[in-house]
């Protein structure tokens, strides 16, 4: 017995040694002919066809000319799958569920300007952006939590949005029908 405990400590000991010897290796950045890995063309996506995002757009985070960067984000992807060929509908399907404070990003333009404490003018600087989603195929859920929270009513939200009782809960149903959630 005693020699069966001796042999499974020293079997122990050296797994942790070998798992404390992995950690403490930095890893090698290169491949096997000695390149760098960041000098190779960057990676492509794989899986081309099947894709469901559901993209949360909940922060008032812009960039300096108030395009919110969550809808810039979903902008990007949208380019980065039309540039490899894929088709929406067909290849892929992004929703966009705004709740909290990006809930303010669906707004018309009339209602931005008069809800949004500090508007840029000219309305809501996401509209052209949200327009080139929206011909891409994306599809816009807005918060009713959100809505009633900031005093918005449905004329406030963009024609083409779809209002949920719940931002929460159509994250849930999406990721539950096969969505992929995320949140930029």
């Amino acid at each position: 017995m005693t020699k069966n405990l001796l042999s499974a400590a020293r079997l122990i000991a050296a797994c942790a040694l070998l798992s404390w010897q992995a950690l403490a290796t930095p890893a090698l950045a290169q491949t096997q002919d000695g390149a760098a890995l960041n000098s190779l063309p960057p990676l492509q996506i794989v899986n081309q066809t099947g894709l469901k995002v559901v993209i949360q757009v909940n922060q008032d985070s812009t960039i300096p000319n108030g395009i919110a960067k969550q809808v810039l984000a979903a902008k990007n992807l949208l380019d980065q799958y039309r540039a490899i060929g894929m088709k929406p509908g067909q290849d892929f399907d992004i929703a966009m569920v705004f709740r909290g404070d990006g809930a303010q990003f669906l707004l018309t333009d009339a209602a931005y300007d008069e809800k949004v404490a500090q508007p840029h003018g000219q309305g809501n600087p996401n509209r052209r952006m949200l327009d080139a989603l929206a011909q891409g195929g994306v599809r816009f859920y807005e918060c009713g939590v959100a809505m009633r929270m900031k005093g918005y009513v449905p004329k406030d939200i963009r024609p083409d949005s779809r209002i949920v009782v719940s931002g929460m809960g159509a994250l849930v149903d999406f990721q539950k029908s096969g969505y992929i959630e995320v949140t930029p």
